[in-house]
C-alpha cells in the first residue's frame, strides 16, 4: 500500500526543483555557434555571388539554439511549477492531520452500552 505523507512530498518537491536546475544547465550549454562562423567556406552551388549560403546555415543553427532555449525554459518551469505544487501539498496534508488530531475523540473500548 502507498503511503503518503509530508515529508515524503517535499522530498520529492527538492527532487523536482533539481530537474530545473539541470533543465537551466543544459540550457547554457547548447551555445550554438560562437565565434567566427564554422560554415564560412561553404559556396553556393550555382556560384552567385550575392547568395550567402553560409550566413542562412547560421541562422538556422541560430535558430534550432533558440527554440531549444525556448524548450529548457518551458520545462523548467514546469519543473519549479511542479515543485511549488506538490510544497502546497504536503501543507495541506499537514493542516489537515493537525485539524484531524485535534477533532479526534478517544474512546474507552471497555465500555459497553
Amino acid at each position: 500500500m502507498i503511503e503518503n505523507d509530508p515529508d515524503s512530498l517535499e522530498h520529492v518537491a527538492g527532487q523536482v526543483e533539481a530537474i530545473h536546475d539541470h533543465f537551466r544547465d543544459s540550457k547554457a550549454k547548447m551555445t550554438g555557434i560562437v565565434g567566427e562562423n564554422p560554415f564560412g567556406a561553404i559556396k553556393n552551388p550555382d556560384e552567385r555571388p550575392d547568395a550567402q549560403p553560409s550566413e542562412g546555415m547560421a541562422n538556422a543553427l541560430g535558430s534550432y539554439r533558440d527554440g531549444i532555449h525556448r524548450q529548457f525554459d518551458a520545462a523548467a518551469k514546469l519543473m519549479l511549477s511542479t515543485g511549488g505544487v506538490l510544497r502546497e501539498a504536503a501543507g495541506a496534508m499537514r493542516e489537515t492531520d493537525a485539524a484531524a488530531a485535534d477533532s479526534l475523540t478517544v474512546k474507552d473500548a471497555t465500555l459497553r452500552i
